[in-house]
């Protein structure tokens, strides 16, 4: 462990007399605000507090190298002190104890001490643990790319060190020498879970594997710490890559105020640490450096009780927030006007739908030198599985569309950490059925990132997925996965089905301000073909769905797969007769509801085909918007079409045809319900 006190003076690590005693101050002022937070909880007045006490020093040590014109953080939910040393005041902080509409973090959306200061280059900050590190790589690689030399700085608790998305970052990191810097406040507890139980060794030794420098410090020296993060940012600045700190400290109160610490630690260990005050261990070298009075010490604790005082004050009796709807998406889109007439076929050259993709990421980087394509394989010169991103690299170089390690949660948190500095990120993810460890990063990440931060921040990030079946790719490379991701507010979910439809709508996805998951059908990468617009200009609007077919009979909605084989289906009826109108939905979120409705009143019959599994499919939540939306339209009850309650499809191509709706099936449940 690194102990500067003995060796190293204030003025040796580059710091005036005056930041010294500024650094004492900080100190000062945020164990002030702990107790008063406290005393609030403890008088009823909020009802959940987060305590800072015994990891100031950290805290404090760390915001003093830090440059916040330039560079970014990352704090986690114990880091009072180190955002009051950034800058936020005790009246920002207090606003979000109370909950306050002028809550810089969140409007009062989210817990106290959940972070975020756009104007100080604070990422917001959820509850879920570890989801940060990734992001901080996606900052960090953002600054690489653009010559920048700020550095990054992501922090956390021992425990989280446990999460594989610390492991992932670390990884990146390492590979890529991000200017990222890993402040881990090691206080031995994990809640309850002391240090031998969560971590097997040190934290600062795992950095080897990782081919990262790792260094353990007194967490309680304000100054020790300063000097290993001044070096660690230095390191960055200079192209060195990232650094991993340990801050060996202490929490002298519970974990929170719902805590109670007596069930896991003795009275006489905290007595113990208290006696290690980071403080009071600052205060002493001040006296003994002749540069902390009584007077002066007497001044600044008056000084700061007056402003917590002011604080508290103005906080608490600032407005509540009254608006609990609005900032779900960056960009909403409510659909106006219902597709009436058949979708134009423009003009340009026939493809098939997986020379579309590749063509339309061409495209995109070509649009915009902010666009970052990457994932598992991506690079040339393979070029991705099905060779969707081929002849990117090559293009437009390795720093623009390059390989992620095999770590799903990795790609899509570095997505949003470059979307929040300003990139437009393209991430592949290789298969829809290895998405789910990204499930918390799409979810409780980029999809409520603009809601959680009041609007203050944005995530403009596109997630390419190819789906489905059809391919004899068994069990786990089939799934159909568009209802989990359809059902979460703050994600936009669209399904081409035609190279038009991947030109147009990748185009509207990367310029859209919020996240959109692109679900790519692999079933017809190869087997539907069409023009692919020649119109730089082309464009197709979310939440618009496209009429396939016209038809008076029945309607079938669909999209994806589906959509194609009920067009090949509405053909074939109509050899024998019946008029089905083929509404490709194109769109699940944003629903183009106008259209459906249009639809349904014009035939009163509808036919929902989808691949995915029937129960809680998304084809339930269109049957239960036309029942209670165009009931009085129907004159039979609305039908599905899906596979049946089976994981996947099989690999057995016998047993794979028993599974996935086929156009024979669509004919057949549409003629019957024609005659119903």
């Amino acid at each position: 462990m690194l102990d500067l006190d003995n060796t190293m003076s204030h003025q040796a690590l580059g710091l005036t007399d005056f930041q010294v005693v500024e650094m004492y101050r900080s100190m000062v002022l945020a164990r002030r605000v702990d107790d008063r937070m406290w005393a609030l909880n403890r008088q009823g007045r909020v009802p959940f507090v987060v305590s800072v006490a015994g990891h100031e020093g950290t805290q404090v040590g760390a915001a003093f190298a830090l440059d916040s014109d330039i560079d970014w953080s990352l704090p986690y939910y114990r880091d009072i002190a180190f955002n009051l040393a950034l800058g936020l005041t005790p009246e920002d902080f207090f606003l979000s104890v109370f909950a306050k509409a002028d809550d810089p973090a969140s409007g009062g959306r989210q817990m106290p001490n959940h972070w975020s200061e756009p104007d100080r280059n604070i990422f917001s900050h959820s509850s879920v643990i570890a989801t940060q590190f990734p992001h901080a790589c996606g900052i960090g690689y953002r600054l690489k790319s653009l010559g920048s030399p700020g550095v990054v700085v992501v922090m956390s608790g021992e425990g989280a060190t446990s999460e594989g998305d610390w492991h992932e970052a670390m990884n990146f990191a390492g590979i890529h020498k991000l200017p990222v810097i890993f402040l881990i406040q090691n206080n031995l507890y994990a809640i309850s879970v002391p240090h031998d139980q969560e971590v097997a060794g040190s934290v600062a030794d795992r950095a080897a594997g990782y081919g990262i420098r790792g260094i353990e410090v007194d967490g309680n020296d304000a100054l020790a710490v300063y000097g290993v993060m001044a070096a660690a940012v230095e390191r960055g600045r200079n192209g060195e890559g990232a650094t991993l700190i340990e801050a060996k400290t202490y929490r002298f109160n519970a974990h929170t105020s719902d805590d109670d610490d007596k069930l896991y630690r003795t009275t006489e260990e905290v007595e113990m640490w208290r006696r290690r005050d980071p403080i009071e261990r600052l205060r002493q070298y001040l006296i003994e450096a002749r540069l902390l009075s009584e007077s002066t010490e007497a001044d600044i604790a008056d000084e700061i009780d007056e402003v917590v005082s002011a604080a508290v004050a103005a906080a608490e009796s600032a407005p509540d927030p009254a608006d609990a709807l609005s900032y779900v998406y960056a960009n909403p889109i409510t659909p106006q006007e219902a597709v009436t007439t058949l979708e134009e076929i423009p003009d340009g050259p026939e493809v098939n739908l997986i020379t579309a993709v590749n063509r339309s990421l061409h495209d995109a980087m070509s649009r915009s030198r902010d666009v970052r394509v990457f994932g598992e394989d991506v690079a040339d010169p393979k070029g991705g599985v099905f060779k969707a991103t081929q002849g990117l690299t090559d293009e437009f170089g390795v720093e623009r569309a390059f390989n992620a390690p095999l770590a799903e949660s990795l790609i899509v948190g570095a997505a949003v950490g470059m979307a929040a500095a300003g990139g437009q990120p393209i991430a592949e993810i290789q298969f829809a059925d290895f998405i789910h460890p990204a499930f918390d990063q799409i979810v409780s990440e980029a999809a409520r990132l603009h809601y959680r931060s009041n609007g203050r921040w944005t995530c403009p990030l596109v997630i390419r997925v190819p789906y489905g079946g059809g391919i004899h790719g068994a069990l786990y490379h089939s799934q159909s996965i568009e209802a989990f991701y359809a059902h979460v507010p703050g994600l936009k979910v669209v399904v081409p089905s035609t190279p038009a439809d991947v030109l147009g709508l990748m185009r509207t996805a990367v310029d859209d301000p919020d996240p959109v998951m692109i679900l790519e059908p692999k079933k017809l990468y190869r087997l539907a073909t069409g023009p692919l617009p020649e119109d730089k200009n082309f464009m197709i609007p979310l939440g618009k769905a496209a009429l396939r077919r016209m038809g008076d009979d029945l309607t079938i909605i669909a999209y994806g797969a589906m959509a194609h084989l009920a067009a090949e289906a509405s053909d074939r009826l109509a050899e024998s007769g019946i008029e089905a109108r083929v509404l490709d939905l194109r769109s699940l979120r944003p629903l183009d509801w106008p259209s459906i409705q249009h639809a349904v009143t014009q035939t009163g019959k509808v036919l929902i085909v989808h691949e995915d599994n029937e129960f809680l499919g998304f084809g339930a939540e269109v049957a239960a918007q036309i029942g209670e939306k165009a009931f009085d339209w129907l004159v039979a009850p609305v039908q599905r079409y899906a596979s049946p309650e089976v994981p996947a499809f099989p690999y057995a191509g016998g047993l794979e045809t028993q599974i996935m709706p086929s156009v024979d099936g669509i004919v057949e449940r549409a003629t019957a319900l024609a005659k119903y």
